[in-house]
C-alpha cells in the first residue's frame, strides 16, 4: 500500500502526472493563413514518446521505494538526468521550429518535473538521515547498556 502522506510520495506523483499528460498533449502548432491549425503531439516522435515513458515509469517505481530512501533518492537522481536531457531535446526542437511553430505550455513539463523530483529527494533525503540517524541510535543504546 502507498503512504501518500509522505510528502516526497505527493511531489513524485505530481511529477508522473505531469509527465502522463504530455501522452495527450501538443508540442506545438501552427495556424495557416486559411484558419487551418496543425499541431505536433508529443507521441508522434518515438524519441519523445520513449523518454515520457521512461519518465513515468521511474516516477512510478521511486513511489514504491518509499521505505528505501536511498535507493528511491538514486532512481530520483537518474530521473533527473533523463529529465534534463529530454528538456534539452525539447530545446533544440524550439530552437529548429520556432519561426514556424508555437510550443505549448506542456513542453515545458520536463522542467517542472525536474523541480518536483529535486524536492522529493530533499524530502526523502531528510527522511533518510532520520532513520540512519535512529539506527545509529539504537544500535549504540544497545551497545553502551551491555
Amino acid at each position: 500500500m502507498i503512504t501518500w502522506p509522505r510528502m516526497q510520495n505527493v511531489l513524485l506523483g505530481i511529477a508522473a502526472f505531469l509527465m502522463l499528460s504530455l501522452f495527450w498533449s501538443e508540442m506545438c502548432y501552427t495556424v495557416t493563413d486559411e484558419g487551418v491549425r496543425y499541431s505536433i503531439k508529443f507521441t508522434e516522435h518515438l524519441q519523445f514518446l520513449v523518454l515520457t515513458f521512461i519518465t513515468v515509469a521511474l516516477a512510478v517505481a521511486a513511489i514504491f521505494y518509499r521505505s528505501q530512501y536511498i535507493l528511491q533518492v538514486r532512481v530520483c537522481i537518474i530521473e533527473m538526468l533523463i529529465l534534463l536531457g529530454f528538456q534539452i531535446w525539447l530545446l533544440v526542437a524550439f530552437l529548429r521550429l520556432k519561426s514556424v511553430y508555437t510550443f505549448t505550455v506542456s513542453t515545458l513539463f520536463p522542467l517542472v518535473s525536474i523541480i518536483l523530483i529535486v524536492l522529493a529527494v530533499r524530502y526523502s533525503w531528510k527522511d533518510a538521515t532520520v532513520a540512519i540517524a535512529r539506527d545509529f541510535s539504537k544500535k549504540m543504546g544497545k551497545k553502551i547498556k551491555k
